[in-house]
């Protein structure tokens, strides 16, 4: 019986002594507004304080495989036309492949939106002129997959497989800055390109200009010597 009452008063000495600390602890407690900014709230180990640029998110999704290509549209149309907007493949520098890869109303260079009357309170539906094409690529081992996005309208899931054939082998994207259409002809947007072997050097190769508007030579080292490419294009047509 002294045992338990020993143990009885030992429960009840450590919870008397707790509650006092609690009520302590309690009076020292201010309640009020917390003004600090949000994202000291949302960080308050402060790991994400920093800006970051638009060149170095896209640095970021480099690192993942993820690249992004704007092409706006100029001139800027003023009437309806055709359009398509073309993938083809080269093996060896001849065309084996090539499909149309936009999909918009009736083919045509327009896209459909909806606003409402505020007086009949009812959807109206309207065109306007495509400004622009956005392209996401996203690098696997052995495809490329591409989404093409414009207003009201998108293809995604586009593969671009790889021919490699060595473990040195890579691909790149280069661009064309030079985009304006010109009627019933094809302009070049991209290319995505594999890299050459260089007997000389004894390694793999690839055309350093990144600007492929810029400088016709080595757009065509690079279209002459990749055994192995795409190159995406606009066409507008009657």
């Amino acid at each position: 019986m002294n045992f338990r009452l020993y143990i009885m008063k030992t429960v009840f000495v450590t919870f008397f002594i707790a509650m006092i600390s609690i009520s302590a602890i309690s009076q020292d407690i201010k309640y009020r507004k917390d003004d600090r900014p949000q994202n000291v709230k949302e960080d308050r180990y402060n790991n994400y304080q920093r800006s970051i640029s638009e060149i170095e998110l896209l640095k970021i999704l480099n690192m993942l495989g993820i690249r992004i290509f704007d092409f706006h549209i100029l001139p800027v149309f003023e009437k309806e036309y055709n359009l398509s907007v073309n993938l083809d493949e080269y093996v060896d520098g001849r065309k084996i492949n090539s499909n149309d890869i936009i999909y918009t109303y009736k083919g045509k260079n327009v896209y459909v939106y909806s606003i409402k009357d505020q007086i009949e309170q009812k959807d109206i539906r309207c065109f306007d002129y495509i400004p622009k094409f956005t392209f996401f690529t996203k690098d696997n081992d052995t495809t490329m997959i591409l989404n093409l996005e414009t207003y009201g309208s998108g293809t995604s899931g586009i593969k671009l497989n790889k021919n490699k054939i060595r473990n040195s082998q890579f691909y790149e994207w280069r661009t064309y800055s030079k985009i304006d259409w010109k009627l019933n002809e094809e302009v070049p947007m991209l290319v995505f390109a594999s890299s050459w072997y260089d007997e000389m050097i004894k390694a793999d190769r690839f055309c350093g200009v990144s600007d492929l508007s810029e400088d016709e030579e080595a757009t065509k080292e690079l279209l002459d010597n990749s055994p192995h490419y795409y190159v995406i294009s606009l066409k507008v047509f009657e």
